[in-house]
């Protein structure tokens, strides 16, 4: 039970740490507030001990669409960390060599494989958060997920690190 329970103050103090803002099933979610480019978001998640965020469901797709477009403060897009930079047209998790993105929600006419430079999937306003193709170098907003195979439930300390 103590094996469990560190673990459990792990993955919540990794929520604390990173000041989740939101919450969905396993997963936690961190809205960063500097736009940059795909491989500068994925180093920036990668630094806070998560991974650019990549939805596993409609569900979940739609959950971080709309708790992106309500804070939206920047021209709307935000990426995916799926990408075909290796492979044009099969789409595999970021930083996460050989796990293929098995969840795809993409706009119609997307992924467009006329574009060739087109190699990292983003969350775009104007298809209402459906995913398009867009070249890695372009600056968008980032959303770093923290993953864990238990519930996780977020919550915010006070100025002294005490829980309400």
């Amino acid at each position: 039970m103590a094996a469990m329970t560190f673990v459990w103050l792990s993955v919540l103090l990794v929520c604390v740490h990173a000041k989740c803002k939101w919450q969905f099933g396993n997963s936690c979610y961190q809205l960063l507030t500097q736009t940059m480019t795909f491989d500068e978001a994925l180093q920036a998640c990668s630094a806070m001990g998560a991974g650019l965020v990549v939805p596993d469901s409609h569900s979940e797709n739609q959950f971080i669409w709309e708790k992106f477009a309500s804070n939206l403060t920047t021209d709307g897009k935000v990426w995916i960390g799926c990408t075909d930079k290796h492979t044009e047209g099969r789409w595999m998790y970021a930083g996460d060599a050989g796990k293929e993105c098995t969840f795809y929600c993409w706009a119609p006419g997307e992924p467009n494989i006329l574009e060739l430079e087109e190699h990292c999937a983003q969350m775009w306003h104007f298809h209402a958060g459906k995913w398009v193709d867009f070249t890695c170098s372009a600056f968008a907003t980032v959303i770093c997920e923290y993953y864990s195979s238990l519930e996780v439930t977020c919550r915010q300390a006070d100025a002294d690190g005490r829980f309400a």
